[in-house]
């Protein structure tokens, strides 16, 4: 299917318009508007180290010229000549070759615009896409021009100069971008496909020794990509030599074509042992072949190029006689694609017959098409493959699945509200037996006081003893009511007895709350902000000397503020007073459960600031 590219790219070289520019007529006259393209030109063969074109000898040729219809066994160098009057050479005009075999130099009046890197053994390959040129002055000469090509090359592999195109620059290099696409891009599409179905086809039968449908396949895309790339690479690397390359190639392509076979014999399920064993052999032997003896096998490649031809389209079209025969769907969707390399190879004969009018070969366009479609149904019968033997397991594991993620949501969340039902059992029976036991003493033992001498001793006890009972009540507050409860009820109470403390204390108070309506912190949280509150303004009430403190909570955003801050004596911010030290650990320790930090800002005679803000 492959080996028609190369009568592919001989008709894209054929004259398609313009009439033939003979070294005996007057010279074409050529300017940046209109396209000339040359059918005929001058040629002459010279030998390897031919630096300059022979000054005789010179013989008209038919354009595409394949050499060995005029020099049979010429090996070395053909010179082409080609003659145009220039019109105007300030206006730049382009130059297409549409096919060069094998490689090539180019002058244009003498000065040299392109030189291939390998004029000799081993050769680079120039016709794996057209060449462009813009020529503008002085390269480009008002009056006559000369175009010379020398083109190096082997006979076994039809060395020669396709048309020749001088004009419009736009039009000719459109058709350089057209040439370049059908020739190159195209065939670097066809090589990556078939790297990526070989790659994943050769996983999936490494996986699945006993599907050998797969190997062949996989067999089959890597030796296809081998033989592509003979249509991309410009030079015969790794190999030292043309014939060893073109050996190596023509031998991928029964390769690939028995490889293609085997894929096709297995998936229609069929064996013929015989017919196997001879594919394999005659594949076998064509690789040892062009490794052991390359200089024979490479000029003589189409002893096994038609064979393989044969091998492929026989394979295919017995698999679709099949396909039809059985009617079962796995086989005529296949089928159906194969059919279009089919189709284009007989497009193709007869475009090259001259049957059919036209330039485009559709063997590279459908090559592709016809290996991804048949890729494609063969990964989906894998996948049904596989969902037939792991359905059941799928299923069972589904439902053992579903049935053990049921029960552990179960036991988790029965163990969740037994823990927490035993936590608030625990924090309830505490409370109680504080409010019940403790608390009632320390109430007895307050009122016993107060109704006392007036003593300052008694006083003091008194005032300890109802800072005790405030931080009991704080504690009973959280304790007692929902976790969820709102920030504002638990904080009333707080401020309530706060408020009389300042009040006894002198000290002159102002609270501003914002955004607390609806904050629920949880019972732990809400207890270290009241916490941390209750201890900032113990603080203020002992040791700052206030007359005046202003205690802000504000909610912004995710955020929420604490501030406490006083009129008193306050301090150096280099160094923080004693009655800090055991307190100011429990406001950080507090600060930072909440995920915040504990910042204090102070200066003497300006008071302190106490702050605390953290996400909510």
């Amino acid at each position: 299917m492959r080996a028609l590219l190369a009568l592919g790219l001989a008709f894209l070289a054929l004259p398609v318009c313009a009439a033939p520019a003979t070294p005996t007529m007057a010279l074409a006259q050529v300017s940046a508007r209109v396209v000339l393209r040359f059918a005929h030109a001058e040629a002459v063969p010279a030998g390897w180290d031919s630096a300059m074109p022979p000054a005789s000898g010179w013989t008209p040729v038919h354009l595409t010229d394949p050499w060995t219809t005029q020099w049979s066994r010429h090996n070395g160098v053909v010179w082409y000549r080609l003659r145009w009057n220039q019109s105007d050479a300030r206006q730049p005009i382009g130059l297409l070759l549409d096919y060069v075999c094998l490689a090539d130099a180019v002058y244009v009046n003498g000065s040299l615009i392109h030189r291939d890197p390998h004029l000799r053994e081993p050769l680079s390959r120039s016709w794996i896409k057209p060449h462009y040129f813009l020529l503008d002055a002085p390269l480009l000469r008002a009056g006559e021009n000369t175009l010379l090509v020398r083109v190096s090359g082997l006979a076994a592999y039809a060395p020669g100069l396709g048309v020749v195109s001088v004009g419009d620059p736009r039009v000719l290099h459109a058709r350089y971008a057209r040439g370049v696409w059908l020739r190159r891009d195209m065939r670097i599409f066809d090589l990556t496909t078939d790297i990526v179905l070989a790659t994943l086809f050769g996983l999936l039968w490494l996986m699945r020794r006993k599907d050998t449908l797969y190997g062949w396949f996989a067999l089959a895309s890597l030796s296809g990509a081998v033989y592509s790339w003979n249509f991309v690479a410009n030079s015969p690397w790794p190999f030292a030599s043309t014939d060893a390359w073109m050996a190596v190639h023509t031998a991928m392509h029964m390769v690939m074509a028995a490889s293609f076979a085997l894929f096709l014999l297995r998936y229609g399920d069929v064996r013929w042992p015989r017919v196997e064993r001879f594919l394999l052999i005659v594949a076998a032997l064509a690789l040892a072949c062009a490794l052991a003896l390359p200089h024979w096998f490479g000029p003589w490649r189409v002893i096994w190029q038609i064979p393989a031809m044969i091998t492929l389209y026989a394979a295919i079209l017995g698999f679709i006689i099949h396909a039809l025969r059985s009617r079962r769907a796995e086989l005529l969707i296949p089928a159906l694609f194969l059919i279009l390399p089919v189709l284009a190879a007989v497009h193709d004969n007869l475009v090259q017959a001259g049957v059919i009018t036209g330039e485009t070969f559709l063997s590279d366009l459908t090559s592709p098409v016809a290996l991804v479609g048949v890729s494609f149904v063969l990964a989906y019968r894998f996948v049904v493959a596989m969902r037939r033997v792991e359905r059941f397991n799928l299923e069972l594991a589904q439902e053992v699945g579903a049935a053990t993620d049921q029960l552990r949501a179960t036991l988790e969340r029965e163990q969740a509200l037994g823990v927490a039902n035993a936590r608030i059992h625990e924090r309830l029976n505490l409370v109680r037996d504080l409010h019940d036991g403790f608390g009632g003493s320390l109430l007895g033992a307050i009122a016993e006081l107060e109704s006392g001498p007036d003593d300052p001793v008694l006083n003091a006890t008194a005032r300890m003893l109802g800072d005790l009972r405030d931080d009991l009540r704080l504690l009973i507050d959280t304790s007692t009511h929902a976790s969820d409860c709102d920030l504002t009820e638990l904080l009333a109470p707080l401020r309530h007895r706060n408020t009389q403390r300042l009040e006894r204390a002198g000290i002159a108070s102002e609270w501003h709350c914002e955004g607390l309506d609806g904050l629920r912190l949880g019972a732990v949280r809400s207890l270290d902000v009241l916490r941390l509150l209750q201890e900032a303004l113990t603080n203020v009430i002992r040791h700052s000397g206030a007359t005046r403190v202003q205690i802000s909570m504000q909610r912004a955003g995710a955020r929420l503020q604490v501030e406490v801050r006083d009129d008193g004596r306050g301090f150096a911010a280099a160094s923080l007073p004693t009655h800090f030290g055991a307190g100011l650990a429990s406001l950080r320790a507090r600060a930072a459960r909440l995920g915040g930090m504990l910042e204090i800002h102070s200066e003497p005679g300006r008071g302190v600031c106490v702050r605390c803000a953290f996400a909510i």
